[in-house]
């Protein structure tokens, strides 16, 4: 126990070293039969805040005013939803097939016109110009597409590498601009359809409506045919093993140009797809800790994109042995029987070198030739670096391989030749069955997204059937599936979600949408909630498409993520008919019934204003939508949401009364009728002042204990906060303290108080750091309203906001009166530190002025020590990583950087490049590609400016809870910093709350302890994924798509070993990428 004397220093320590052994016992320290005796009388008074917080005599109310409940079914309900989702989705899928059958007409019947310029085609906008032929000026703002559009033309967009001029790019968009009309009927038919594009195989997109291009950066690097929409729709699941040249040949350039390859390579890969990379020179051995394929997922793909940049080149070359283990892996991989691994499906091997003279032969005979043609691995080859080697035998492998060879000579080149293979596994992918993408976010600003696509093939009677043009397709919202949840019966804490064949979520409320970032990583159901061996198992079944009903016991984290609680929930799911999707319903607990209530009527409209417009309390609304036509939003405060309506029940409910949302008027209108009784009796008994006489009682709630009548109030505000979105304050002027709750659904304290229902629960603001003197803290204390003929059925909270200081003094009053006198007390502020701490091991009450402004404060950062102590045995923890958490690079440090982001006038640089005097395709591309180059340029460092930017990465974070095995309390000595200084403790639950109250000796002089210091974690803390983290990893359940198409009979590769012609002369592109670079260099 810490002590402290008025002595002369020299004395003093003489007085503490003779005392020590006294003090270390615990003399004048409360035992734990003090404790209890504070705690019993603490309940007791907690318990009597029903008179000031009359939460059965509302819920009483509550029954007078309904017509009985009615019970919730959950698999009826999450049926009646999937055929309602599914209805949808295949309305869509029918549009989508008239778009392509469209399409496929549009480019037979095309005469290819070998002269054609822009001129020549008809409504041709451009969406990166909004100049050209006027298209600023045809757009108009519409809400369901959040931008201006024209709803009767599309938009066309070109990658800035691709030449808009050439022949081949004007002819496909002259016959393309046919799907005009059919995507106007689309429009016309189905009013909830909204993005429909054609992604050609030459690189445009044609996308309806026509809009702007949203440009994300400098340089707009967008290619339609590297969208996950377009890959997925485009070719069959592959395997692919990337094997890259480490030979001394190949250090700088090369393998720079090689490492950024690999990098495309990995971005044309879905979650369909497996990967496995692999390097070699005299030997051969995997990148990175996966020995084998993996899933090419998000995080996968993370992290092989970071061990390749560790690559080093040295030894000679011996791409026989790199094939020879290439071969191996896929024969380890063929007899593996782990579940869930494999696309098995297209094979593929990835060969990026600098050339050579070994060709591999005796390899592909011993390996690959002896088997069926069907089954046999594709080879794709890549001369990497401008090194004049030979490449006549690596182009030989790709020839002889099913493959193509493509030539890889600077940066500008990459993206265009990486993807060339998808074009060559395109013609073996011959199907007329639409596909379901995974959820991505929407390039053109609608949020998280899935595609329905469809190839679109060539049927000229001189084509080939199976020739892709390119791929069809239509978005839908994740909001829009959303929209068919039954979410006035789920309560605000049950919810829908939903998951494809590989377990990844395509909504669920805890998915994040983060607008700004690019990259959206895969989350599995599983990463997403809290994993259990049952959950396990309704995942499987799940995307094995079963229906089925489980309940399993689960941990549900809080809306504000702070806190966390273990429950029974039941779960419901089934199948969504024709798509790779299965939907899942979770109830609560208290979730299994909901009121019946009264129709609402023009009269009750009228009685409904009169009510929203009485001045005695405040009335706060949730930002919903009551009526359909509503424009509010979630930004906007409660005093625009309540004119709102108020406006549209006087002007529109006599006339449209189906406008209005008939399950949310009927609730708010019952709970209006019951806050305006509630707030009757509320202000009786604060008029009455009828609980002041004692001091040491909490029903003093309404005015200060010092008994002089200043008017100082130690309750803030009375709420009532109702499921129909209704929070009622008083008084009035105290509203902006609920202003950040108005929505009660989407509150920690509205669904925690009825998970806990026959607690009162006490609620600090959560703060990360200290407050600021100048800062009051306040504290939240609300209870459940439960019917008592409604079968236990939750209508409301009620609450109150308490001043921190009068807890303190009840603390303090209960403590000194209830003890002995050679007992410390919580006045003893010198002496005994007094805790008040939450279910989640946040502090509530402190009576140290010290500790004031902790208040709201993780106890791990306010005394480690003691929340150490607590730790494993009063409180338990659950850890979880965030994957989608966003962190900042504040750009403060210096770092490997483009040296294009260094260049001010690269846009007007790429517009130099389409001029039309370049005169040929292949002129333009080569300038292009090699001007591209220069602009992307191996890693350099630089000093990035200090502009932050947001970024996905994984946090780790610990959400604490009571110990259900703790027997009521607990005691023990505390050893800080020195044995020679101890600090005794005792801690006990306070019953019918979600309390513990703490008694410690004060704190050691000199002697602080972190959180960190206890590993005591809490707050979510970035968390670079190490090599055990990822190769740790356990493939879990998945299913293929049901069909695979690897292989046609009428494929032809006759491009596999061949070149760009050269139809000008060298001197000529010389002489365009000198004065292009000395353009740039000026500038």
């Amino acid at each position: 126990m810490a002590t402290m004397s008025a002595y002369p220093t020299h004395r003093m320590f003489l007085l503490v070293f003779l005392l020590l052994p006294v003090f270390s016992a615990g003399v004048n320290m409360p035992d734990k039969t003090h404790v209890k005796t504070w705690v019993e009388q603490l309940s007791r008074s907690i318990e009597d805040f029903e008179k000031n917080l009359p939460f059965t005599t509302i819920g009483k109310t509550f029954d007078n005013k309904t017509e009985g409940v009615e019970k919730v079914d959950g698999m009826a309900l999450i049926q009646e939803m999937a055929e309602k989702v599914a209805q949808m989705l295949e309305n869509k899928t029918e549009a989508l097939k008239r778009a392509v059958t469209v399409a496929e007409s549009a480019a037979a019947n095309h005469n290819f016109t070998k002269d054609i310029t822009e001129s020549n085609l008809v409504n041709y906008y451009k969406s990166k110009d909004p100049s050209y032929n006027d298209l600023s000026s045809i757009l108009t703002p519409n809400e369901k597409f959040r931008q201006s559009v024209n709803t009767t033309v599309s938009s066309v967009h070109i990658p800035v590498e691709i030449y808009e001029k050439d022949p081949d790019i004007l002819n496909a968009l002259m016959w393309s601009h046919e799907l005009d009309k059919v995507f106007t009927e689309n429009y016309e038919d189905d009013k909830e359809i909204l993005w429909q594009y054609f992604g050609s195989q030459t690189g445009f997109m044609r996308s309806f409506p026509a809009s702007l291009w949203k440009m994300t950066d400098d340089v707009d690097l967008y290619d339609v045919r590297r969208r996950p929409w377009y890959t997925q729709g485009s070719s069959s699941p592959k395997d692919m093993l990337i094997l890259i040249d480490t030979s001394g040949s190949v250090v700088g350039q090369s393998l720079q140009l090689m490492i950024v390859a690999v990098k495309s390579i990995l971005d044309t890969l879905g979650e369909n797809d497996f990967v496995q990379i692999v390097k070699f020179s005299n030997k051969a051995e995997t990148v990175g800790c996966m020995q084998g394929f993996v899933q090419a997922n998000y995080r996968n793909k993370k992290y092989l994109s970071s061990v390749v940049d560790n690559l080093e080149a040295n030894n000679m070359a011996n791409i026989s042995k790199g094939l020879e283990y290439a071969f191996n892996q896929f024969d380890a991989f063929e007899n593996s029987t782990e579940a869930g691994v494999g696309a098995h499906c297209n094979k593929m091997i990835m060969l990026l070198t600098d050339g050579g003279t070994d060709n591999g032969d005796e390899v592909f005979k011993r390996r690959n030739f002896n088997r069926p043609l069907q089954d046999r691995v594709r080879v794709f080859t890549y001369a990497v670096g401008q090194n004049p080697n030979p490449t006549k035998d690596i182009a030989w492998m790709a020839c002889a391989n099913r493959g193509r060879f493509s030539e890889i000579p600077a940066m500008g080149a990459i993206r265009a030749r990486v993807q060339d293979y998808v074009t060559v596994l395109s013609g073996s992918y011959n199907t007329e069955l639409p596909l379901w993408t995974s959820v991505y976010r929407d390039r053109l600003g609608l949020g998280m997204v899935v595609t329905v696509t469809l190839p679109v093939y060539n049927r000229a009677p001189s084509g080939s059937n199976q020739t892709i043009l390119g791929v069809m397709g239509i978005d839908v919202t994740t909001e829009q599936m959303k929209h068919f949840s039954p979410a006035w019966k789920l309560g605000p804490s049950g919810y829908t979600f939903a998951i494809n064949t590989n377990g990844y979520v395509i909504f669920h409320p805890r998915l994040k949408i983060h607008n700004e970032i690019e990259d959206t990583p895969n989350l599995d159901f599983l990463d997403i909630e809290s994993e259990n061996d049952k959950k396990e198992q309704l995942r499987q079944d799940m995307i094995d498409g079963k229906s089925k009903e489980e309940e399993i016991t689960t941990f549900v984290s809080s809306q504000d993520g702070n806190h966390v609680l273990e429950e029974t929930r039941k779960y419901f799911y089934t199948p969504i008919g024709n798509t790779s999707f299965s939907l899942g319903l979770a109830l609560p607990r208290y979730q299994n019934y909901v009121m019946k209530l009264t129709d609402f009527t023009e009269a009750k409209a009228k009685e409904m204003i009169n009510l929203l417009r009485e001045q005695d309390t405040a009335k706060l609304l949730a930002p919903w939508k009551y009526y359909k036509s509503s424009s509010v939003t979630q930004n906007q405060n409660s005093s625009v949401v309540v004119e709102d309506l108020i406006a549209a029940l006087e002007n529109n409910y006599s006339q449209t009364p189906d406008n209005f949302n008939t399950e949310e008027m009927r609730q708010l209108y019952v709970d209006m009728k019951v806050s305006k009784s509630t707030f009757s009796m509320v202000k009786d008994l604060m008029a009455l002042k009828m609980y002041r006489p004692r001091s040491d009682d909490l029903h003093t709630l309404f005015y200060s204990s010092d008994g002089n009548d200043t008017g100082t109030t130690n309750t803030t505000a009375v709420f009532l906060a109702t499921y129909g979105g209704l929070t009622t304050v008083y008084p009035k002027h105290e509203a902006v303290v609920m202003e950040s709750y108005r929505d009660p659904w989407q509150s920690a304290y509205f669904r925690r108080a009825l998970h806990y229902d026959q607690n009162f629960m006490f609620h600090a603001p959560y703060t990360l750091g200290p407050l600021d003197n100048e800062t009051t803290p306040t504290v939240m204390v609300t209870h459940a309203v439960i019917g008592s003929k409604l079968q236990s059925t939750p209508s409301a909270v009620v609450g109150m906001v308490v001043t921190h200081d009068f807890l303190v003094e009840h603390m303090n009053e209960i403590s000194a009166t209830s003890g002995s006198s050679s007992v410390n007390s919580c006045k003893d502020v010198d002496s005994a530190v007094c805790f008040l701490v939450d279910d989640g091991a946040f502090v509530v009450a402190a009576n140290h002025p010290d500790y004031k402004q902790q208040i709201g404060r993780f106890l791990g950062h306010v005394d480690a020590g003691l929340m150490s102590q607590l730790y494993g045995d009063v409180y338990l923890r659950v850890e979880e990583v965030d994957y989608q958490a966003t962190c900042i690079n504040w750009g403060n440090q210096t770092s490997a950087a483009s040296l294009g982001f260094r260049i001010p006038s690269v846009n007007l640089l790429f517009e130099i490049l389409t001029f039309n005097w370049w005169n040929s395709i292949w002129t333009w591309t080569m300038v292009n590609l090699n001007v591209y180059s220069w602009f992307s340029s191996p890693p350099t460092v630089t000093a990035f400016t200090n502009e932050p930017k947001e970024y996905i990465c994984s946090k780790k974070k610990a959400q604490y809870y009571f110990n259900p095995n703790f027997k009521e309390d607990t005691n023990g000595i505390i050893y800080p910093c020195d044995e020679n200084c101890t600090r005794d403790y005792v801690a006990r639950r306070v019953p019918k709350s979600n309390l513990l109250f703490v008694v410690i000796s004060s704190t050691c002089p000199d002697c602080y302890e972190s959180a960190n210091s206890k590993n005591l974690i809490q707050e979510p803390v970035e968390m670079q994924i190490a090599d055990q983290d990822v190769c740790n990893q356990t493939a879990r359940y998945r299913r293929n798509p049901a069909k695979c198409y690897d292989f046609d009979d009428r494929e032809t590769n006759p491009g596999c070993g061949g070149p760009i012609s050269t139809p000008v002369s060298v001197l000529l592109v010389v002489i365009a990428t000198v004065l292009t670079l000395a353009l740039a260099r000026l500038s």
